[in-house]
């Protein structure tokens, strides 16, 4: 039985090293089809179009205010149940498995 496809965006700022996250990505043995965007306002368009299973944050610096966009995005449009995970390095893959397939 084939595992149903999971849609993940992923949030980065450092476009350098997120070659690594969506190469990890595309290896999952789960389906995973990924859109990948450099700001907010690009987050805000993909969520316009289509409602992730969850939202990957991949920054070299959590002190800037994605967190404060996420909880605002939460708060103001109601997306409560989309799982957001932040990651400021590379994530074993087994770590990814267990968030994809939850």
């Amino acid at each position: 039985m084939q595992a149903k496809s999971r849609y993940i965006i992923l949030f980065y700022d450092h476009s350098e090293n997120v070659l690594g996250m969506k190469q990890l990505l595309q290896h999952l043995p789960i389906p995973v089809e990924t859109d990948c965007v450099e700001n907010y306002q690009q987050l805000m368009d993909f969520l316009d179009s289509r409602i992730p299973d969850l939202i990957i944050v991949y920054v070299n610096n959590p002190e800037k205010r994605y967190i404060d966009y996420l909880k605002d995005l939460r708060v103001n449009n109601g997306m409560d149940e989309i799982p957001v995970y932040v990651f400021t390095e590379l994530p074993e893959k087994q770590t990814l498995m267990n968030l994809v397939v939850n």
